[in-house]
């Protein structure tokens, strides 16, 4: 199946689709989404390339922090289109939008079981979220949102979204070389936090 579907293509589709937005759900997220993957890639050779390529450019496009609910079919039929006009097979196109509609780490536990090419997809986006980058993104979307960087006692502020999802990612990856860098970039995390709230006491 390699070589036949127009990454480029879509590349070019989401990039323009993504223009403007300020949330940490931009393009360049995207962009290091698909550089991740390229990473994680080169252990599962058995892999299709080009739906790993294609699901981690078009992750974003009908999430729900970015689309209304009722625009989600029209959506999706539109990324349908596009992977139609990139020439990938059907096969393809139904494990791409499988792969983005089943991504979510706020629904993982209802999601269906991803393919070894979601796990991948899944892993390069979970590991946006954590380290230097992720805290970036995290305070990047706090604000876009108008919540408070830290009050003490409130679930609401950014600070507890390091708690409620981003801690967890290192032990929810799929792949070994995803785990492998997590855990890093979760040491990261650790270390900002014991930074930040000892900064918090002066």
């Amino acid at each position: 199946m390699s070589g036949r579907m127009n990454t480029q293509y879509l590349h070019s589709k989401a990039k323009a689709w993504h223009a403007g937005e300020a949330s940490g759900h931009d393009f360049a997220h995207v962009a290091r989404v698909v550089s991740n993957a390229e990473k994680i890639l080169r252990a599962y050779p058995e892999a299709d390339r080009e739906v790993v390529i294609a699901a981690a450019l078009l992750h974003d496009v009908a999430d729900h922090k970015l689309i209304p609910p009722q625009k989600k079919a029209e959506t999706l039929e539109m990324m349908r289109q596009w992977l139609v006009q990139a020439g990938a097979q059907q096969g393809q196109i139904d494990l791409v939008l499988l792969i983005c509609t089943n991504l979510s780490f706020s629904t993982t536990q209802t999601n269906l079981p991803l393919p070894l090419e979601g796990l991948i997809v899944q892993d390069a986006d979970r590991l946006d979220a954590i380290g230097a980058i992720g805290i970036a993104r995290a305070f990047t979307y706090g604000g876009a949102h108008n919540r408070e960087i830290y009050r003490e006692g409130s679930k609401d502020d950014t600070i507890s979204h390091f708690y409620e999802k981003l801690l967890l990612i290192k032990d929810r990856m799929n792949t070994r070389a995803g785990r492998r860098i997590a855990r890093q970039r979760h040491r990261f995390l650790e270390s900002f936090l014991s930074e930040f709230f000892k900064e918090m006491r002066l």
